[in-house]
C-alpha cells in the first residue's frame, strides 16, 4: 500500500469532495476520487511543483493533527504556493476558494491521518469473502488495535443484514463472519512470527517493484509464492477506463453515511 497515495487520497476526502459535494456533484461516482488521487499522485509533482506539492500534503498532515485556526490557514496558503491553477479541479477548492466546508471537514473532531482503520477494513472485507464460516483472528500485540478495539468489538457485534458495495471484487456486509480479534505476543506465537515474515518480504518486494527501493528481494521469484486473492495493494492507476470499470457503481458514498450513521460513537471510522 503506496502511504503517499492513501495521503493523497486522504486529501481528496477532505480537501475537495465537500466543495462538491455543496455544488450537488457525486465526487465518489464510478471511483472519481480515486482517478482524480492517482493523477495527483504521478503528475501533481510536475504539475504543481515538487517543493510546493510536498509541502502542501505536509500541512494538510498537520491541519488534520491540529485542527487549529492557524494551521487551516497555513494549509490554505501552502496550497496557494503551488501552480494550483494547472490542476483547479483538485486545488482550486483551497487556493482559490478556501473553502470552508473543506475546512470544516479537516477539522472535524476525530479524524486523522492515521492508515490503521483503513488498513483494517480492507483486510476483514478480504477475510469476509475469503472465509467460508465463523472465524477468530489473531494479531501481534499493538496500539492499534487497542486503540480501535471498541470500534472493531462494534463492528463484530453489528446484526444488520446490509451488503455495501466497493468495487467489483470488494464489499462489505454484515453481519461479520468474523468473532473476534485477538492480541498475542509473537514471540510465544509461531504462526504470527510466519505471517511477519511473510508480509515484511511482500512489502519489500513491492516497494521495488514500485520504484521506492533498488535493492532486495526478486519481485517475480517472491510474489508467485502468494495467490491472488492473498494481496491487497492500493496504487495509483492511471488507466481511468480500466479504474471506472472496477469501481462503476460502488456505493462509496453510502459506506461513508452507513458507517457515519452506525460507527462514529465507537471511534474514528474512514
Amino acid at each position: 500500500m503506496d502511504k503517499r497515495y492513501m495521503l493523497v487520497l486522504m486529501f481528496c476526502d477532505y480537501a475537495v469532495e465537500p466543495w462538491y459535494y455543496k455544488r450537488g456533484a457525486e465526487f465518489y461516482a464510478d471511483g472519481q476520487n480515486y482517478a482524480m488521487g492517482s493523477l495527483l499522485s504521478v503528475v501533481g509533482p510536475t504539475m504543481l511543483g515538487a517543493e510546493p506539492f510536498e509541502a502542501m500534503l505536509a500541512a494538510f498532515q498537520l491541519a488534520m493533527k491540529e485542527k487549529t485556526p492557524e494551521s487551516l490557514n497555513a494549509l490554505v496558503a501552502a496550497a496557494r504556493r503551488t501552480n494550483w491553477q494547472a490542476f483547479p479541479e483538485a486545488i482550486g477548492p483551497l487556493a482559490r476558494d478556501a473553502c470552508p466546508d473543506c475546512l470544516r471537514a479537516i477539522a472535524t473532531p476525530g479524524i486523522s491521518t492515521d492508515l490503521a482503520m483503513v488498513v483494517m477494513q480492507a483486510l476483514i472485507s478480504r477475510m469476509e469473502i475469503m472465509s467460508d464460516g465463523p472465524y477468530r483472528v489473531e494479531h501481534d500485540e499493538s496500539k492499534n488495535l487497542a486503540t480501535y478495539h471498541e470500534l472493531l468489538q462494534a463492528f463484530i457485534d453489528h446484526t444488520d443484514e446490509v451488503e455495501l458495495r466497493q468495487t467489483a471484487i470488494a464489499s462489505f456486509k454484515f453481519p461479520l463472519k468474523l468473532t473476534e480479534v485477538a492480541q498475542v505476543d509473537s514471540k510465544t506465537c509461531p504462526a504470527i512470527q510466519l505471517a511477519d515474515v511473510m508480509i515484511g518480504a511482500a512489502l519489500e518486494a513491492g516497494n521495488i517493484m514500485t520504484g521506492q527501493r533498488t535493492d532486495g528481494l526478486d519481485p517475480d521469484a517472491l510474489l508467485p509464492l502468494f495467490k491472488d486473492d492473498q494481496l491487497i495493494h492500493m496504487l495509483p492507476d492511471l488507466d481511468f477506463e480500466a479504474q471506472k470499470e472496477f469501481r462503476r457503481g460502488t456505493q462509496a458514498s453510502e459506506v461513508i453515511d452507513y458507517f457515519a450513521a452506525n460507527f462514529a460513537s465507537k471511534g474514528r471510522v474512514s
